[in-house]
């Protein structure tokens, strides 16, 4: 049986600080062991263009910013059917086009692969390079819950049933 395709991309601006959380995670997840069939891709703020980077994929986990206006450091596991659990005022992206908006038309063009968001509440958006120790200190813990997910692709094909609040 051939290893599902999985994609881990990190979006965000790594000029205003926090909002890049989800490019500079990567770094943080390039430590650990990935399987061969594992790719991570800075999507940053790339917009449609992503459409034919995942569609070649069959899982896609992506790690971004998402102003909740909640506790810094606080994150959020859903899917994109998940979205109406979130009231308006939430951005979910603080991007020009959305990350669904390219899973939208993505699987209108019929190549939207299964996917899974962690959004984490950022502390600082404001120009500068450096995440905030806050949000830096939570990425082991990311690193491990993603870790978790692919295994859990690669074992069940599916992702993990558990909830993080």
């Amino acid at each position: 049986m051939q290893s599902p395709r999985i994609m881990v991309m990190g979006v965000g601006n790594i000029l205003l600080s926090d909002e890049g959380l989800g490019v500079r995670f990567l770094e943080e997840l390039a430590k650990k062991p990935l399987p061969d069939n594992v790719e991570l891709l800075e999507g940053g703020t790339a917009g449609l263009e992503l459409v034919h980077l995942i569609k070649e994929v069959d899982f896609l986990i992506i790690v971004d910013a998402i102003n909740a206006r909640t506790e810094p450091g606080s994150l959020f596991r859903f899917q994109p059917g998940d979205l109406q659990v979130f009231p308006e005022e939430y951005e979910v992206s603080f991007h020009q086009v959305g990350i669904l908006e390219v899973l939208t038309l993505a699987k209108v063009l019929g190549q939207a692969p299964e996917t899974l968001i962690f959004g984490v509440q950022p502390k600082l958006l404001e120009w500068g390079m450096n995440i905030s120790p806050e949000i830096q200190a939570l990425f082991p813990q990311l690193a491990d819950i993603v870790c978790n997910e692919i295994d859990s692709i690669q074992r069940d094909g599916q992702f993990s049933p558990s909830q993080v609040k």
